[in-house]
This record gives C-alpha cells, sequence and structure tokens, in this order.
C-alpha cells in the first residue's frame, strides 16, 4: 500500500487545511509491479478494477496499436493515468486489440473502485485526476503535431525535447532523461521507418543535439524552434477559443 498523496503531491493541490491529515489516510492505494516486457494488461483479480484506474509511480509503459504492419505508440511515464481495460478496438469498424509493453520496470497504483469511495470526500483529488486524464490527450496532440514534420531529424528533435519536458532533468551538459528507447519504438513514436530513424540518430548525434548514453539520453543546446512554434501555435488556438465562448 502506498499514500498517494504524499507521493505524488500535484494530487493534493487545493486540498482544504483541515482536510490533508485525513486525506492521507483515505487516500492509500495498493501498489502493482510490472516487470520489463510485454503486459497482459488484464491480469487483475477483476477485469474491471472501475475507480479511475492505475496511476503510474515509477517506469515507462508503450501501448502500440497497428493495422498491416504499420503501428503508432503511445509513451507512457510517471504521473500518467491510464484504463488499459478500457478499449474501443473491438467494436470499431477496423477492429484492432492494443500491445502494451513495459520498456522498464514498472509500478503502479490501483486507483479502483475502493479507492474511489474513500477519496471522495475530497473532490480536489478527482480534479487532479480528471486533469491528468485529459493530459494524455493533450500530449498526443503534441505528439500528432510533431509526426507532421517532413524531416525527421527535426520529428526526432522535437520529440525528444517534448518528453524532457515531462521527464527530464537539468545536469551539467544538458538535459537528460532515463527511458531506454530502441530505434524501433522511436520510429513507431515519430511515424517513420527504423532504418530512417537510425540515421537521423547519427545525424543530431554528430551535431550534439542527441547523445545516448549507457541510462538513456542527454541533449544538449536549444529545443528546436518548431516546438516554440508548436506552444506558440496551441496558446492562440486557446485565446481564440476562448474569444468565441466569450
Amino acid at each position: 500500500m502506498i499514500d498517494v498523496l504524499a507521493f505524488d503531491k500535484e494530487l493534493a493541490a487545493g486540498l482544504d487545511r483541515s482536510g490533508p491529515g485525513s486525506a492521507h489516510v483515505d487516500c492509500r492505494a495498493a501498489v502493482v509491479e510490472i516487470g520489463r516486457g510485454s503486459w497482459n494488461s488484464m491480469a487483475f483479480e477483476s477485469p474491471d478494477p472501475g475507480g479511475y484506474g492505475l496511476l503510474m509511480l515509477f517506469g515507462s509503459l508503450v501501448r502500440r496499436v497497428g493495422q498491416g504492419g504499420r503501428f503508432g505508440a503511445e509513451l507512457l511515464g510517471p504521473g500518467d493515468l491510464l484504463r488499459p481495460w478500457q478499449n474501443v478496438g473491438a467494436v470499431a469498424s477496423i477492429p484492432f486489440e492494443p500491445a502494451w509493453t513495459a520498456i522498464t520496470d514498472t509500478e503502479v497504483a490501483v486507483l479502483g473502485e475502493d479507492f474511489a469511495q474513500r477519496a471522495s470526500p475530497y473532490p480536489e483529488v478527482a480534479t487532479q485526476l480528471v486533469g491528468r486524464a485529459l493530459l494524455r490527450s493533450r500530449y498526443l496532440a503534441i505528439n500528432m503535431a510533431i509526426v507532421q514534420q517532413p524531416r525527421i531529424e527535426t520529428r526526432l528533435h522535437m520529440l525528444f525535447w517534448h518528453l524532457a519536458d515531462r521527464w527530464g532533468r537539468v545536469r551539467p551538459g544538458g538535459v537528460t532523461f532515463d527511458m531506454p528507447l530502441t530505434h524501433a519504438l522511436l520510429a513507431d513514436l515519430v511515424a517513420a521507418r527504423r532504418p530512417t530513424v537510425s540515421s537521423a540518430l547519427a545525424v543530431l548525434a554528430r551535431e550534439n543535439k542527441v547523445v545516448r548514453t549507457p541510462q538513456g539520453w542527454r541533449l544538449s543546446g536549444d529545443p528546436p524552434r518548431e516546438l516554440a512554434e508548436l506552444s506558440d501555435a496551441q496558446h492562440s488556438d486557446r485565446l481564440s477559443q476562448g474569444r468565441e465562448v466569450d
């Protein structure tokens, strides 16, 4: 068991000063360990634990969906909320089944129905968890915008900085993040072929922009200007939507 609010302090944001002590007691959850490799996401005591889902504590998961030998991938890490048993592929016009892989040893907290009931007196926690679910859709939209870039080097450079914004650490010599991303996985993330990705990574390494390390990757220099332009475009869209609502 783990005190979820102590582990992930952002989830306690907004709690009344009189409530946090009780909330830390009530918002405890069981921890499930996922070993590296293919993961059967339905391997729970109940096929649908209900509640909010699984909150990632440590490690990295990949969700891959494909048809005809071509795949798209989503990378998940600490702080992400997922409900792997919730799948629309079986009833879609083009059926598909997602495949889950743990690229590192991973731990998740099960925020099931019992957790939801115990956390119900603290709507601030529910608000934060809903926000986590919405953030996944935002990150996927960013990834879709990245894969629209015509040059593979630009796609990879943008992707690495996008991932570094989420899980990177500033250290002497650049920004690092410790994820064992293979060339094949990167190819799925940027909608390219693996040999093309390998060639592009060699170019980025020669330019000292993205360098592989024993633990993961190191980024040097400034983020690509295309990523800043993407952020500016998103900001403009939000302002436009605000004006329409007004």
